[in-house]
């Protein structure tokens, strides 16, 4: 390759597609990759990326001159810590919630004529999010509008509207309290939830109180379907019971039936899908949340080789805190997967901060928070009519 297509790909990596977002696997990224370029040369958002891309490179060649100067016997004497090991803790149950395309997904509800079109919501200087049609373009949020029009012509922009937004967002907040009355929502469409308590009092509740009753969405949608806004192909959050002609659902006991329950609920009480992630610390559980989506979930079992099986093979970009600058510093370390990091952890000691190689080192391990930082608690919280109730309470 020659010094020109080298330049090209270096100034292009930090605006290239992310296929790791849902929605964006298996796209054209040559294609797509080419399109951003051509669409944004001479932008002030173009200079600054190339500028942040020299900077980064500059990061990286310093990065790699320390490390050739490195030798076997410095390697070796880097101590690890064993403690992060001793310290593993499998008893929590961790759960992380993330709405579905949430900005777009409130706008397609309230316009059902935008449900089959791409849209973002956001404007021609930069987008927010968008739906999972504009995804198959490579449309994505973080991204200018002008770019993204590049890549689909067609595509509907529709402004922010942040008390729509935060209206909605309380509605999921209500039924994520009745779960973890002191869950921690990281923004309008997420939250981490420790339901252990939950579970432990759910062992005793009877059927009636696990059983809950499809009816009329709060905010009107002209269809039929208990998720009609994004995803026509996927299956609700709540399969219909054999006989009840899918009013009456019932949901067991355990972690994945409770978080089933949840998206249930949010589902009736919003007409929006959210997906979730159940793991035994926040780390786990955000990446799980990612794993199945949109309108699903996926759980790891709380055992140390079921957790070390799931890391092995996980790209370090799938890690929360560990972005684009941090992903293309690791590559030039040959390092691409939470195994890769693992193995080099003694030379990673030697090359970044103490705090970035213990994160490092956690990340390797499958280790995370398991203590949430509690939210204030919520008031008592009134039940709407509209809102499914367990047949216990009907």
């Amino acid at each position: 390759m020659d010094g020109t297509a080298d330049s090209r790909e270096g100034m292009l990596s930090r605006m290239a597609l992310n296929d790791n977002k849902a929605g964006m696997e298996g796209l054209d990224r040559d294609k797509i990759n080419n399109i951003i370029l051509e669409a944004s040369k001479g932008s002030r958002f173009y200079v600054n990326e190339v500028k942040k891309e020299q900077q980064v490179n500059e990061r990286i060649g310093k990065m790699m001159r320390h490390k050739a100067k490195l030798t076997e016997q410095q390697i070796q004497k880097a101590q690890l810590s064993a403690e992060l090991e001793m310290g593993r803790e499998l008893g929590r149950v961790i759960v992380h919630v993330d709405m579905d395309a949430f900005y777009a997904a409130v706008e397609m509800r309230d316009c059902p004529e935008l449900k089959d079109k791409p849209m973002a919501v956001g404007s021609m200087s930069m987008l927010s999010t968008s739906n999972y049609h504009a995804r198959r373009y490579g449309v994505r949020a973080a991204m200018p509008g002008f770019i993204a029009k590049k890549l689909c012509p067609n595509l509907v922009i529709v402004p922010l509207n942040f008390d729509k937004y935060t209206a909605v967002s309380e509605q999921v907040r209500e039924v994520f309290a009745a779960y973890d009355p002191h869950f921690l929502p990281m923004s309008l469409d997420e939250a981490y939830l420790d339901i252990t308590e939950h579970l432990h009092e759910r062992q005793h509740w009877p059927e009636s109180m696990r059983s809950y009753k499809s009816c009329d969405n709060e905010v009107p949608v002209e269809t039929d379907n208990l998720s009609p806004v994004l995803f026509e192909d996927s299956p609700s959050s709540s399969p219909s019971l054999p006989g009840s002609d899918g009013k009456v659902e019932v949901f067991g006991t355990s972690p994945e039936e409770a978080v089933r329950e949840m998206r249930f609920r949010i589902e009736q009480k919003t007409s929006l899908t959210a997906s979730a992630g159940i793991a035994p610390n926040m780390m786990l559980a955000k990446v799980c949340s990612d794993k199945n989506k949109p309108n699903g979930q996926y759980s790891i079992l709380p055992e140390r080789q079921a957790v070390m099986d799931f890391i092995r093979d996980l790209p370090v970009r799938k890690v929360s805190g560990i972005g684009k600058v941090t992903e293309k510093m690791l590559a030039a370390l040959d390092i691409f997967t939470c195994a890769q990091l693992g193995q080099q952890m003694r030379v990673l000691s030697l090359l970044f901060s103490e705090t970035s190689w213990h994160h490092f080192l956690q990340i390797s391990l499958g280790l995370g928070s398991t203590r949430i930082e509690r939210c204030v608690t919520l008031p008592a919280l009134s039940i709407r009519v509209t809102e499914p109730l367990p047949l216990s309470e009907m």
